[in-house]
């Protein structure tokens, strides 16, 4: 018998699907950056692509990002706890939540700080990055006491 979807029988499918795609996309770009390795991660992202940080600081270029980190961090690892993709404006949004630890340049260390990281991921490209941070009230207590 020749039977439809409707008649009760399991399908099995193997096709991945867009999300899954925008999720590996913004995890393959985490790891390059990670990597140190410029290239592979600006491969990833759509010409005129920006990156926004917390207080509003906007980079056209993953060199001019790195010179800021490397303007206020000594040290920085970033862990990532959950990815998630949903539908947005102009393609898909992946969401990427975790913990910041490292050194500020003062020397000050710093850990179990909570970020997110913002990727839109459009026609197959990382078109724009916002991220997050509670690391302002981490260097507002350090630097009170």
């Amino acid at each position: 018998m020749t039977g439809n979807l409707g008649d009760g029988r399991i399908v099995v499918g193997a096709a991945r699907t867009e999300r899954a795609d925008a999720i590996d996309l913004a995890r393959n770009w985490l790891d390059a950056v990670w990597r140190r390795d410029v290239a592979a991660a600006a491969a990833m992202m759509a010409p005129g692509a920006r990156i926004t940080v917390s207080g509003g600081h906007q980079f056209a270029t993953l060199e001019a990002f790195a010179a800021f980190a490397a303007g206020r961090y000594a040290e920085l690892r970033k862990q990532a706890d959950a990815f998630e993709a949903c539908e947005a404006a102009g393609g898909l949004a992946v969401y990427v939540r975790g913990t910041l630890s490292g050194t500020f340049t003062d020397g000050t260390p710093f850990g179990t700080v909570r970020w997110c990281d913002r990727f839109l991921v459009a026609q197959g490209r990382i078109a724009d990055i916002d991220t997050w941070s509670d690391i302002a009230e981490i260097r507002t207590g350090a630097a009170s006491t």
